[in-house]
């Protein structure tokens, strides 16, 4: 009998055939990722698993102002980057985000690759903050806007995503 939708089995998860890509704005961003809430059917709570080779970075450092979010670490070594200030984390480590400010991001720091658990609220409109690059994105609509100083810019989710291909 085959599992129900709200089975999701990591453990056959062929990472060689996930999607890898970047953060568009990060160049030493490099991840692999495997999305759990939508193959379960969740529309609420956005869920994935993903994976960053060392020396390499999740997203670029961000802070949400709608929507919570939470890593959990599964394994692997790894620096949790909140403020500008590093923390170690390894498997077993919580790390959640609410809506205070504080800018994040996770890098991996071998010497194997970093894996963990990742999720938030799927709010209809979520604005993030992107310090390091003085820009803020409103997300919404299935597009978004990247509100500069030297101006708007409008993107759909597919050139988003277009944005986010590695070159190998």
């Amino acid at each position: 009998m085959a599992d129900p939708k709200h089975i999701v089995r990591t453990g056959r998860t062929d990472w060689s055939q996930v999607w890898r890509g970047r953060h568009p704005f990060n160049p030493a961003s490099e991840m692999q990722l495997v999305p759990l809430g939508d193959p379960a059917g969740m529309t609420q709570l956005g869920v994935h698993l993903i994976r960053i080779p060392p020396g390499k970075e999740s997203f670029i450092p961000h802070a949400h102002t709608v929507s919570e979010e939470f890593v959990f670490i599964l394994e692997g070594v790894g620096e949790m980057v909140l403020d500008g200030v590093g923390h170690p984390v390894g498997p077993g480590d919580f790390v959640g985000f609410p809506i205070d400010g504080v800018v994040h991001s996770l890098k991996s720091r071998g010497p194997g690759d970093l894996v963990y658990l990742t999720g938030g609220r799927r709010d209809p409109v979520e604005v993030a903050d992107m310090p390091t690059i003085g820009k803020t994105t409103v997300l919404r609509n299935g597009g978004m806007e990247l509100f500069g100083e030297d101006g708007v810019e409008r993107l759909t989710q597919a050139e988003w995503m277009a944005r986010t291909k590695i070159e190998d």
